[in-house]
């Protein structure tokens, strides 16, 4: 029996779903309400799948609770929310996900859900694609390969992505999109530049080279950095 973990900070809707996932056939061990206990829970445990809430108690949402966990965790997430609107669905679609659900709903609208979801977390297991970074783009959502980029800029509000064929802008700032790239390969060198490690030709105490741009790298940086692109290219071969 699969046991789900839910997340929600509004108890009466808790229990509901408690209930109805017993009906289902599912096992729920624990109903927590923010990031905190979440994350203590997890340091012990290891659900199936995690059922949350976009907005929770604390000063940490849904969200930003998902790339906390995926960063150490690999747990398919299901979000649930009474939010529909373009801006919110552009933050869905930028953290790992295998779905949403809208406020209220079924019991048979929250089993095909889970249905899907858990198909959808095998077949990414059993058949890896490669990850790729959402940009909204001229009013389209586009998935951008993460070996396309070569590197960000900050840009006050924004953050501007760099590929050998074009520039695109993301209305988020470098840390949060950074949140969104493995750190493996994508490496702050700058407060303003993230530089994807494979394409750096060149470097020395103050600049890194990649595909002719020339990008600044913070004091003292370097070192750490030739050791990261060492150890990086050790992984790789």
């Amino acid at each position: 029996m699969k046991n789900i973990l839910i997340v929600e900070n509004e108890d009466e809707l808790a229990e509901n779903i408690q209930d109805l996932l017993s009906h289902l056939g599912y096992r729920t061990d624990s109903t927590l309400k923010n990031a905190d206990e979440v994350l203590n829970y997890l340091k012990t445990e290891t659900p199936d799948l995690i059922l949350r809430d976009i907005l929770l108690d604390g000063g940490t949402d849904g969200i930003e609770l998902t790339n906390q966990i995926r960063k150490s965790m690999n747990i398919p997430t299901v979000f649930i929310t009474a939010y529909s609107d373009l801006n919110f669905l552009e933050r869905v679609a930028n953290v790992p996900n295998e779905g949403y659900i809208l406020k209220p709903f079924s019991k048979e609208r929250l089993q095909s859900t889970l249905f899907l979801a858990f198909r959808s977390f095998e077949d990414k297991i059993l058949s890896p694609k490669k990850r790729t970074l959402q940009i909204r783009d001229r009013g389209h959502i586009v998935s951008l390969l993460e070996d396309e980029i070569l590197y960000l800029k900050a840009d006050g509000l924004y953050t501007k992505v760099f590929t050998k064929e074009r520039q695109f802008t993301m209305r988020d700032i470098l840390k949060d999109v950074m949140n969104h790239l493995p750190e493996e390969r994508f490496i702050r060198v700058h407060k303003s530049y993230i530089v994807n490690l494979p394409y750096i030709y060149s470097l020395n105490s103050k600049e890194l080279v990649v595909e002719q741009h020339v990008i600044p790298i913070r004091r003292g940086y370097y070192k750490t950095l030739k050791a990261k692109i060492i150890d990086f290219k050790e992984r790789s071969s």
